[in-house]
Formats: C-alpha cells, structure tokens, sequence
C-alpha cells in the first residue's frame, strides 16, 4: 500500500490535542546502532502535557494512544449478591497459524494476577470473544481492581479487535464487590464472524510469508518493516487503537501499530505483549517480544516516521533493551510489572550489520502450514488442562 501524507487534525479519539509543527521528510533510509539520543529527564508522564507527535532525533513520529477511562456505580439493589461461579472457568486461547492453541506464556498480564483474578480475566475475556454488553460477573473482584483486569484482557489479545480498553461500565454491591459490567465495543461487534474473517484475510499473506521464513529473528524483522512499508500514520484512522486499523485499513496511531506486531508475532508463535507508557510527553504503546528465550523492546510506530515513504526503513526502536529505550520511553504501571527486556544479541545491527535493511516483499513466496488438531496431552498448556 502506497504511503500518503494526512493532515494530522484531532480524530476525537485522544483526551487532547497539540498542533504539531511541519513534518520532517526523512531524506534515505538509516540503520541506527540501537543508540538514542535523548535526555531521559525530558519524560513527562503527566496527562496534561499529553502529545499526539513528538520530535526525536530530528524526526516527526506519533503516539495517539487514548487515554482509558472508568465508570461505576453502586447497583441498584445495593446488597446484591453475585451468582458465584461453582466450576472453574476455563480460559478460550487464541491459536497460532497452524492452529495450535497458545499457552499462557502468551498471556503476559494475566500471568501477573492472582488466581481469582485470573478466573475473572477468563470471564470476561469468553465474554468479550462473544461481544456481550452486558456481562455478569461469577468471580467475587473488587470495584478498585475491575478495569485492570478488564484491560488487561485487551491488552492481551489484539484479534479482539471489536473490545476497546478506553472505557468501561461498571456495578457494585455495598462490598464493593462488583455485580455487572458493560464493555466499550466500536461497531465492528456487530459482525464479529465476518469482520474476523475480513482481518485474517487481511493479515494472511504477509502471515504466509513470515511462516516461510527461518527465524524468530527473520519473522520479526519481516513483521516491522511490513507494518512500516503498508501502513500509514493517522489520528482519523478508524478503530485506530486496534489490530484492525492497521491491518485491513492501513491507517493508525501507536496502539493499532503495536497490537499489529502483536498478533502477527502470535500468529509464529512467538510471545509478544503490548506496552503502555510515556514518550517524551505523549501516552503512547509498544512491544515486548521474546526471541529466542530474551525479550526485546520493539517499538514499530516510532520506525515508521511521519511522511516516511514506503520504502524508508529505521531500525532505531528495533529490539532494543529496557535500559537503552527508557532514554525516552517509560513503561505505565501495569506494563511495568512484565518482564524487562534485556537482549543484547538482536539488537538491529549485532544481528544484521551495517547496510542491510528492508525487505524484498517480492522475492519471498510464502505457504500457510496445514491447520493442525491439539494433541491429548495438554499437560504443557493450562489453557487447555
């Protein structure tokens, strides 16, 4: 898809909007060692000097994350007590390409919750898979811990597309035990089969291509340039803050980028979560992805520059460690609490070396692998014990 220059106007989709100043065209494309030149004290992590582009390095690049709020309120029959659930819950993965169900190591934010709260994750999330509005809860949460763990759910999983982490609903007793919730859904739930479908055709070649390949290092390199080489950085994209805006309309902010690289490191296999933080001012998302047993810090938006043709590629934000892009990037208090990322070995050029970037999309044939069944033995997968 042919990049093109938007006018960055306020989508209504972010609490504030800042006029940014004349893009700056990257004039060829660059490979930076992995090196940022920033000072880490200019990282504001206050809303109210929330930024929707920034300068880095000389370059323009966009954030556009919206900000998340929550709503509750005591139920209307204040003693109510929940309908406990009397069978555990069983948690619905997704599958990876060739249909194996992923296991929990892809589950990164519900791997930090205790096992209540993990019940009420799988809840929710069964329930956000079947786009329910209004959802009664089984599992005894609390009113202060319910939008983490709803978001949470999100986070962990971008072929969701239909469910946004922006807003929540919420109902709870005198104990503050919640009662009911009513998830924030954009209008894609309204055909959830058919808009799956829509994605995963969107998203099949370039998974084909990816499977083809050798290593988790070729797989992740070949998803950042393909999302830097299709899609378009824009503030009025639609469903900007999911997978689906970048995948089947080529137009998001930082959020769709992410969740992108999510699913289709997913997709190989490969665990990969969704960072949330501050960027020199800005609400913004990322990645952590592990390759090969250590975990890098990706951040894609920020390789695709505003008015970069698609034929430009940066690997500055490329497999980075936690050390190296906190000089400008700062994790929220959620995404703090995952793994740090501490690879060294793929890092853009001790992997690639000088003057090796992009990719041939045109010299790689890809297969999509026969779907398989899950074997009986499930003991490795508590997804599926």
């Amino acid at each position: 898809m042919k990049k093109r220059i938007i006018s960055l106007l306020s989508a209504g989709c972010i609490l504030m909007s800042i006029a940014a100043c004349s893009p700056t065209e990257p004039s060829q494309p660059a490979v930076d060692s992995g090196t940022i030149e920033q000072d880490p004290s200019t990282i504001a992590t206050d809303t109210a000097t929330f930024k929707e582009i920034v300068t880095v390095n000389g370059i323009e690049r966009g954030m556009g994350l919206m900000l998340e709020e929550e709503d509750g309120a005591m139920d209307e029959i204040p003693d109510r007590e929940i309908d406990r659930a009397v069978e555990p819950i069983k948690p619905i993965p997704d599958e990876m390409l060739d249909g194996t169900p992923l296991s929990d190591d892809f589950y990164y934010y519900r791997s930090i919750l205790d096992a209540t709260h993990q019940q009420a994750y799988d809840q929710i999330r069964a329930a956000l898979l079947d786009g329910e509005t209004r959802i009664a809860m089984t599992i005894p949460v609390k009113k202060s811990d319910i939008f983490n763990i709803y978001k949470m759910v999100i986070y962990d999983s971008p072929e969701i597309f239909w469910a946004e982490a922006s807003g929540l609903h919420y109902w709870y007793n005198q104990a503050e035990i919640v009662t009911f919730i009513e998830p924030k859904y954009n209008d894609l739930v309204a055909d959830i089969p058919g808009n799956t479908a829509i994605f995963e055709a969107a998203a099949q070649e370039a998974l084909a291509d990816m499977w083809s390949l050798d290593t988790e290092l070729e797989k992740a390199k070949y998803a950042h340039d393909y999302l830097t080489h299709t899609i378009t950085y824009s503030l009025e994209s639609a469903y900007n803050q999911t997978a689906y805006s970048a995948l089947v309309n080529g137009e998001t902010v930082c959020a769709g980028y992410a969740h992108a690289f999510q699913y289709l490191m997913q997709q190989m296999g490969i665990p990969c979560s969704y960072i949330l933080g501050y960027a020199l001012g800005g609400y913004h998302a990322w990645n952590l992805v592990l390759l090969d047993g250590d975990h890098y810090a990706m951040d894609v938006t920020w390789d695709d520059p505003l008015n970069a043709p698609p034929d430009y590629y940066t690997y500055e934000y490329f497999n980075l460690t936690d050390e190296i892009i906190s000089f400008d990037h700062a994790r929220s208090e959620l995404s703090d609490e995952l793994p740090a990322a501490e690879g060294v070995l793929y890092n853009f050029e001790t992997a690639f070396g000088e003057g090796f970037y992009g990719t041939d999309f045109d010299s790689i044939s890809g297969y999509l692998p026969e779907v398989t069944q899950p074997t009986e033995d499930n003991s490795d997968n508590p997804y599926l014990g």
